[in-house]
């Protein structure tokens, strides 16, 4: 067989079509007094937010507005944090998508309202809000009380002060449309992290994440890192969340860099209460990868003393993961999140000779029939071939080498996918051809 030298990788929307999706934002806002900073929740930028402040037994509103209506049956989604304290315990906020954002003039300066579009979103049915705390992404689809979706204009965030200085952070709102740019289809676009509780009405001071941002940042010498930490909260879960800008491709994998402080030598078996959930929007991608799975690899990274690298390659399309720790007992209680990137899939390939499987090594005779070739091609991707100089020597799911001496050779190929700015990495493979055999030299016995 060829002799294939593999660097493999374990292991926002599907290609479908060869279409991206990306993010369209909210570009207007408007409120009645109670926001700080009330234009950062309308940059489209999602790191910066505004603070909506409620009065206490009172209430504070912000709307959110897109630069046009809004087709009906369009999900729509806002970046929050929901307030810190207890969790499990409503917190008064209400999300009410809006049309015919208007300004009423008065006596005393005035203000906004606008027309309800459809039903409104409150805590008992908020996504992912009613027992945690954090930045969190809620995404629902503008509908009536009955079903039928709705037209909206945007969305109006409300906070409802329920205890004294209740406040909480609004990041954006956006939704999802076809991409008309180019763009590195692996770059990381936000990051979410908190902790939630199984509905228990209990403080969580010692669960969080800090520096969430430090596992995403550029910092080669691993350097910097996000902290998890689970403390003594029983039944709480810690996550960190990481979204990347576009959809993979089944079968790219997630890279997770990380280091325990608490235990010098680290492995799979430890890692309990540790798991990863893959997501394509608000849809998990099979079941959480826990410490047990098969997809898993554990390897310590090179001279780092004990900072290891952790692999999945994730059979299903995903632009986010979420890093989960569970305060349960034997559980690991910190963990240093030093990186969190994503890679393509390297291509499989197949070899023939005359259109047979072939053999290595090859004669020299056969060499100009050798055929490399991409098994199941991505739809939405150029694949392109290198000789061992890196120099492009092809194009296309097919390559066949000109070979014109015996020798050992080195090729390698790389896919470029539709929409995105780079060349995955090159998976490399090496074959041998030989010459031609000499004529044999025959004795005459006596």
């Amino acid at each position: 067989m060829v002799l294939l030298i593999l660097f493999l990788w374990m292991g926002e929307h599907v290609f479908a079509q060869c279409v991206w999706q990306e993010r369209r934002y909210a570009t207007v806002q408007q409120n009645n007094g109670g926001v700080d900073n009330p234009a950062l929740a309308a940059d489209g930028n999602i790191t910066t937010a505004s603070t909506l402040n409620a009065p206490l037994l009172g209430s504070v509103t912000q709307y959110l507005k897109f630069s046009t209506t809004i087709t009906a049956g369009t999900p729509v989604t806002i970046k929050l944090t929901r307030p810190s304290g207890l969790l499990g315990v409503g917190t008064g906020i209400t999300i009410q998508p809006f049309t015919n954002l208007k300004f009423t003039p008065a006596i005393l300066g005035g203000s906004w309202s606008a027309t309800n579009a459809g039903q409104s979103w409150t805590d008992g049915n908020l996504l992912g809000l009613l027992s945690g705390s954090g930045e969190m992404e809620v995404t629902f689809t503008p509908q009536t009380n009955v079903g039928p979706a709705v037209a909206f204009d945007g969305v109006a965030v409300t906070l409802g002060g329920i205890s004294l200085g209740q406040s909480m952070n609004l990041f954006d709102a956006y939704i999802m449309q076809p991409s008309t740019t180019v763009s590195d289809c692996n770059m990381v676009l936000d990051v979410l992290s908190g902790v939630r509780a199984a509905n228990l009405a209990v403080a969580t001071t010692t669960s969080s994440v800090a520096n969430p941002r430090n596992a995403v940042d550029v910092d080669p010498g691993f350097t910097t890192y996000a902290t998890m930490t689970t403390g003594v909260q029983v039944l709480s879960t810690v996550f960190e969340t990481v979204i990347f800008n576009r959809a993979s491709v089944a079968g790219d994998s997630i890279r997770i860099v990380l280091q325990n402080p608490d235990i010098p030598l680290l492995n799979l078996g430890l890692l309990t209460g540790f798991s990863i959930q893959p997501y394509l929007g608000t849809t998990a991608v099979g079941s959480p990868i826990t410490n047990t799975s098969s997809l898993l690899n554990l390897q310590l990274l090179s001279g780092s003393g004990n900072i290891y690298i952790l692999t999945a390659g994730i059979p299903g399309s995903f632009d986010r993961v979420e890093i989960r720790m569970d305060g349960v007992v034997g559980a690991l209680k910190r963990m240093y999140i030093y990186d969190v990137s994503r890679r393509a899939r390297f291509p499989d390939l197949s070899f023939t000779v005359n259109g047979q499987p072939g053999l290595d090594p090859v004669c020299i005779n056969a060499a100009g029939n050798m055929r490399f070739t991409v098994s199941a091609p991505e739809s939405c991707a150029t694949y392109y071939w290198y000789n061992a100089s890196d120099v492009q020597a092809g194009s296309g799911s097919g390559f066949t080498p000109v070979i014109t001496a015996p020798g050992t050779y080195t090729y390698s190929v790389a896919a470029s996918r539709t929409g995105c700015t780079y060349t995955e990495a090159k998976k490399s493979f090496t074959f041998t051809v030989s010459p031609v055999p000499g004529k044999p030299a025959l004795s005459i016995q006596p």
